[in-house]
């Protein structure tokens, strides 16, 4: 019993953003590029998000690795186009796309495949902190 509460929580958690890791365009384009560094800690230095209006939305971060010499920063950058146009209800990022489309790091394009496995994995390491957060709390109930 205590499982399938613990799912159905996760699985509503997930649903809805509620704070955690993918919630805004700079939060998920922060967890793919931390997915993206692998097992290399990210330092956060800086973010900007442009818009234009009705076309697309960029984030960029610049961050630097733990093993990267002191004061060399890199940059990621995270396109998010539109939104399905038969999308009838508005998701977490309004009128774009919940993941992004394009992303660049230091200039150089990410394959679209390595980006989707980036993304997958930055949702999965999302639901499993949720996951985690919860039973935490479910356990500490008791």
């Amino acid at each position: 019993m205590r499982k399938l509460v613990a799912v159905t929580i996760v699985s509503i958690l997930t649903g809805c953003s509620g704070g955690h890791n993918l919630d805004s365009p700079i939060k998920t384009c922060k967890a793919v590029t931390a997915v993206l560094a692998g097992d290399k800690s990210v330092v956060w230095h800086g973010e900007q998000q442009t818009e234009q209006k009705g076309v697309r939305l960029q984030v960029t971060l610049d961050f630097s690795l733990a093993d990267q010499p002191q004061g060399q920063v890199s940059q990621a950058v995270c396109i998010y186009g539109l939104s399905s146009q038969d999308m009838d209800y508005r998701n977490a990022m309004g009128e774009y796309a919940n993941t992004p489309n394009q992303m660049l790091i230091n200039g150089q394009a990410i394959p679209s495949n390595d980006l989707v496995q980036a993304v997958n994995r930055a949702t999965a390491n999302t639901a499993q902190e949720i996951g985690q957060e919860v039973l935490q709390k479910i356990n500490g109930q008791k």
